[in-house]
C-alpha cells in the first residue's frame, strides 16, 4: 500500500487547558501512524530486529492551519516519499472531518544496534518505499538549525516511564519539553505551536539529566535546545507559537 491512514479521536488526556491537541500528543499520533505503516511495508520493529536493526527519527517538522480540538477524528495520511541522503523520508497529511488541519515531514534512519552506528537507508528500503509520484511531499530539505545563546527554563532526569520499545527517550518527550518552556517563557498554561521543526542529535537514556535551553521573540518565534553531560546537544527545535 502506498499509503496508510490511521485515524483517532482526540482525548481528554492528550489535550492542553485550551482543549487542543499537546505537542507531544500530535508527535505520538505521527509516529504510530508511522509504525503501523512501516510494519504493513514488512520494514517495522520486528523485521528490523531480524536485521539488528532500529528505526531512529533524525527530523521532523509540521505545520497547522488551525489546532487539533478534543473530540475531533485525527485523520493520519501518511507514506513514504523515498531517500534524502542517507535517510528516509516520510510524509503526513492531517486531516479532521476531510478538511486538511496540517501537514509534516520527518526522516528517518536505520541504526545499527551493534555498533549503534547509522545504515544508508538505500541498503534495505523496498522499491514500494521509494515514495509515488501521485502523493505530496512535505518538508524535504530538512537542515540544521541555527545555533543560539538560550536561558535555561528547565532541567530533566530521564526516567523509566520516559523510556519507548528501543530503550532510549521517546520522541515525543522532547515535544513536551518543548512545551513546558515554552510555558515558563510566556507564563501560559497553554502555548499553542503552530509550526515546529526538531532536530534529534543524540540519544537519551534513564538517569541522564538533561538541560533545557530556549528563547522566545516578539515575531512569534522560538527556538530551543537541551544538552546532556555538560555540553552534549541532545536536540534543537524551532518554531512558531501563537498566543
Amino acid at each position: 500500500m502506498n499509503y496508510y491512514i490511521s485515524s483517532g479521536r482526540i482525548f481528554h488526556h492528550e489535550c492542553d487547558a485550551d482543549g487542543f491537541l499537546k505537542l507531544h500528543s500530535l508527535f505520538d499520533h505521527l509516529q504510530n501512524a508511522a509504525a503501523e505503516h512501516a510494519a504493513l511495508l514488512s520494514v517495522g520493529m520486528d523485521e528490523m530486529a531480524e536485521l539488528q536493526l532500529i528505526w531512529v527519527l533524525s527530523r521532523m517538522k509540521f505545520f497547522l492551519e488551525r489546532p487539533v480540538k478534543l473530540g475531533e477524528i485525527l485523520d493520519v495520511k501518511t507514506y513514504p516519499c523515498g531517500l534524502e541522503r542517507i535517510f528516509a523520508h516520510r510524509s503526513y497529511d492531517l486531516r479532521c472531518g476531510g478538511k486538511r488541519v496540517g501537514c509534516a515531514g520527518s526522516l528517518w534512519l536505520p541504526v545499527s544496534v551493534e555498533s549503534n552506528r547509522p545504515v544508508n537507508a538505500r541498503k534495505i528500503l523496498p522499491s514500494n518505499m521509494l515514495g509515488s509520484p501521485d502523493l505530496e511531499v512535505f518538508f524535504n530539505g530538512l537542515d540544521k538549525l541555527p545555533e543560539f545563546a538560550g536561558t535555561l527554563y528547565g532541567e530533566y532526569l530521564v526516567g523509566a516511564g520516559d523510556i519507548d520499545l528501543n530503550n532510549h527517550l521517546n520522541n515525543a518527550v522532547y515535544a513536551r519539553w518543548c512545551a513546558d518552556s515554552l510555558g515558563k517563557m510566556l507564563d501560559k498554561n497553554a502555548v499553542w505551536v503552530k509550526e515546529m521543526q526538531v532536530n534529534y542529535l543524540s540519544s537519551c537514556f534513564r538517569n541522564d539529566l538533561v538541560k533545557v535551553y530556549g528563547i522566545c521573540r516578539d515575531d512569534g518565534s522560538f527556538q530551543i535546545y537541551a544538552e546532556k553531560n555538560g555540553n552534549e546537544k541532545v536536540f534543537q527545535a524551532a518554531g512558531i507559537f501563537v498566543l
